[in-house]
């Protein structure tokens, strides 16, 4: 139902994104660099132990996500690059600090441990919405709360799970282990959350939204509560423009508005975004 949708709505999100990085600051996360150390634990042999460099955290994902999944593809493993990408992406919170990544099992682990500040609500992380992206790194990802959730549906379909654990000493382990068989192709779709299959039983209904409706909803989403000149700014447009594509979210019954007027994400916007994104996993 989403697929050419979920195109549509992957090209706004892209647009978006490079906006926002327009937008960001040359100081802080921007001008510090990202290290990680990658040891690969061969069957029968020595570990081999790779130091990889990115030069700040745009360019970290990237790079680590392209090391990684290609020492994982040398050793014939089958944790899949999307998991890679979303766990790597998410070190971000830690500050890049002590990031240390473990390729297990023939390539069918891969473990990324890092000295940052933890995470405090386990339970929740991987929950689609829920995200503690500071100001600052929301300059740099997504900050809507979808990667961890986008990383487990990869495993998932591969036939894995993403756990995540407190580190030794302070940090985060968050390990991707694809160790059963890859279902079948007529069972690989995940099933729908069951809040989703009790409210839509036939799918997320579709909306008739423009594009840069679309961002005004990520921008909702991402920011929790927005006036017209918060879209405006985001998006750059004028406030009259933000103004009536807020209205025609409300309209839709995406958002709603609070006392003060200004517009929350609703639980059909949410759910919504949430199907989009999940149709994004490869």
């Amino acid at each position: 139902m989403f697929s050419s949708y979920s195109a549509t709505m992957r090209g706004a999100l892209n647009s978006f994104l490079g906006m926002m990085h327009a937008h960001s600051t040359q100081g802080g996360m921007d001008q510090a660099g990202a290290d990680v150390r990658i040891v690969v634990y061969p069957r029968g042999g020595e570990p081999e132990i790779t130091e990889v460099s990115a030069a700040n955290p745009r360019s970290a994902t990237q790079k680590f996500t392209k090391v990684v999944s290609e020492k994982v593809s040398e050793v014939g493993g089958r944790v899949p690059e999307e998991s890679i990408r979303e766990v790597v992406q998410n070190l971000i919170h830690a500050g890049y600090t002590g990031v240390v990544v473990s390729i297990l099992d023939g390539g069918n682990i891969v473990r990324v441990s890092d000295k940052g500040p933890g995470v405090e609500n386990k339970s929740r992380v991987m929950e689609f919405g829920f995200s503690g992206a500071t100001p600052e790194a929301l300059r740099e990802i997504r900050g809507i709360g979808a990667g961890l959730g986008i990383a487990r549906e990869a495993a998932e379909k591969a036939g894995g799970k993403v756990t995540i654990e407190d580190n030794i000493g302070g940090g985060t382990v968050v390990t991707i282990a694809v160790t059963g068989e890859k279902p079948a192709a007529e069972e690989s779709e995940p099933a729908a959350r069951p809040s989703l299959q009790r409210r839509y039983p036939d799918g997320v209904p579709r909306m008739n939204i423009s594009e840069r409706q679309q961002k005004a909803l990520i921008t909702v989403l991402e920011c929790g509560e927005v006036g017209p000149s918060t879209v405006a700014d985001r998006l750059e447009i004028s406030v009259s423009t933000a103004y009536r594509d807020l209205s025609v979210l409300e309209e839709h019954g995406l958002v709603q508005a609070d006392e003060s007027g200004k517009r929350l994400i609703s639980p059909l916007g949410r759910d919504l975004v949430e199907a989009i994104i999940n149709t994004w996993v490869k």
